[in-house]
């Protein structure tokens, strides 16, 4: 029992370190699937009007069992019926939901858990709020021995913990994006634009923005608090995991959007060193609408440059060499090298050729 009790006060102090720090819910989730009898865990976010399930980076699993998940299993997931309903900080155990026999014969279980190593689930609803919830799910392996009593009155003790980290996580990461809101230069500027998460949901759009998704003819939706597409929903979605990494390397694109005038839509990256993104927040995305020239100072808006940053961008989209901007600008060699590797940074791009031609495509537009 002590040494129950040291664990229990080891996973308390877990919890809210996760209130500060985004990163202590791996390490938190590591230690309640081996303090209760579990070997495989994950944090999954939940549309819960439309019960589609997805699976974090967050997880415990083995990254073939989340990318199966995540694009088709999700839908056959029996849980989702049982879980979505329930409030937060109910537990389910699927043992005890769907019992043994229905188990044995779920496709679900025979073609996605079973092949994959992970034999029965226990989940709590951590937070929800606007039709969507956070879950945490802890699971045992196949041909390991299921939680024992002690284990199961453990993960009881700590649900409370458990809720109040997840509710105060989301409050403060709320808070972080109020001043990030505030503090968006975007907002004084014409151009439609809004800031997404990984899972496309609109954490951020201008006025601008709300004025256009209201028309009835406009190429793009709110659907749900999720940015859609009406006709060229794949490549949107494409496209923001894509600049959130979701799908590897961040990177920007681009989606042409029929209309009168017709219109394309820059999806980009949202550098962590940006007031954008708030600190230790998942990575994000921005849309911006571009429809008019945007001219060398939307630009320097766009990707906040400073004044030194800009001006050497529009000498470098001139076709002027490092060495000529710098006897252009008077300065040394070292300065325009420094303020290259800024607009590296600010623009998600390695090499010089690489952002001439993303700010080169930006003014034709």
């Amino acid at each position: 029992m002590p040494h129950l009790n040291d664990l229990y006060d080891n996973l308390v102090n877990l919890c809210y370190e996760c209130v500060l720090d985004e990163g202590a819910w791996r390490s938190l989730l590591e230690g309640l699937a081996s303090a209760t009898g579990h070997q495989m865990g994950a944090l999954l976010f939940v549309d819960q009007r439309d019960q589609r399930p997805q699976v974090t980076a967050i997880n415990l699993c083995d990254p073939a069992s989340v990318e199966a998940y995540n694009a088709y299993y999700h839908q056959y997931d029996p849980a989702k019926a049982v879980l979505v309903p329930r409030p937060v900080g109910s537990w389910y155990h699927d043992l005890e939901d769907l019992g043994p026999q229905r188990i044995r014969r779920d496709p679900y279980y025979q073609e996605f858990h079973i092949p994959f190593g992970m034999n029965n689930i226990s989940c709590i609803k951590l937070h929800e709020q606007d039709g969507s919830g956070i879950y945490l799910s802890l699971l045992t392996a196949v041909g390991a021995a299921l939680p024992e009593m002690l284990q199961r009155d453990l993960l009881q003790r700590l649900s409370p913990h458990l809720l109040r980290a997840a509710r105060m996580s989301n409050r403060l990461q709320e808070l972080k994006l109020d001043v990030a809101r505030r503090d968006l230069l975007l907002e004084r500027h014409p151009a439609p634009v809004w800031l997404l998460n990984g899972e496309g949901r609109v954490l951020f759009c201008n006025r601008e923005a709300e004025r256009r998704i209201g028309q009835a003819a406009f190429a793009l939706q709110d659907r749900h608090g999720r940015l859609h597409g009406k006709t060229l929903d794949g490549r949107l979605q494409a496209l923001i995991r894509q600049a959130t990494g979701s799908d590897g390397k961040r990177r920007a694109g681009w989606l042409n959007l029929a209309g009168d005038p017709p219109a394309r839509l820059l999806v980009t990256p949202v550098p962590e060193a940006s007031g954008l993104a708030p600190r230790r927040s998942s990575p994000l995305a921005m849309l911006a609408l571009l429809e008019n020239r945007p001219g060398s100072q939307w630009l320097a808006d766009l990707f906040q440059l400073s004044p030194a940053e800009q001006r050497l961008a529009e000498l470098l989209l001139q076709g002027l060499t490092p060495e000529a901007c710098a006897e252009k600008l008077n300065v040394s060699i070292n300065t325009v090298r420094t303020q290259l590797r800024a607009l590296f940074r600010k623009t998600e791009t390695e090499r010089q050729a690489e952002l001439v031609t993303l700010l080169t495509r930006l003014q034709g537009l």
